[in-house]
């Protein structure tokens, strides 16, 4: 049987919580690099598949069905990148944003102990 011709599963997660879940399962695998002895990976995944109301054997049957679909998982995967990707860049920019609100505090707290001595 070709990808063509693969089932649908009869509870498949429709494409755009499918996308959503592949960004969470992957903050999940880098979370789980990160910090190999902290919360177990099975419990954050059990957290998501509550958080979708899908079940495990759900995700695994959609992600499955949508595997064999090589082009459009390329497409779907480019996806998960590019979200993963801003969301990335809206971190960093806060992160920039708070480290030159700290500078800026240091150097009135600074400017103001001068005035004072």
């Amino acid at each position: 049987m070709g990808p063509e011709e693969t089932p649908k599963p009869k509870n498949l997660i429709d494409q755009e919580n499918y996308i959503d879940l592949l960004v969470e399962m992957q903050y999940i695998k880098t979370y789980r690099d990160a910090y190999p002895d902290s919360v177990s990976a099975d419990s954050l995944k059990n957290i998501i598949y509550k958080k979708y109301v899908i079940t495990e054997s759900q995700f695994l049957a959609s992600h499955e069905y949508y595997q064999k679909q090589v082009r459009e998982q390329l497409v779907r995967v480019d996806e998960v990148i590019r979200r993963i990707e801003n969301e990335k860049q809206f971190i960093q920019t806060h992160i920039d944003s708070v480290k030159a609100n700290k500078v800026r505090q240091d150097s009135l707290i600074q400017a103001d102990s001068t005035k004072i001595e």
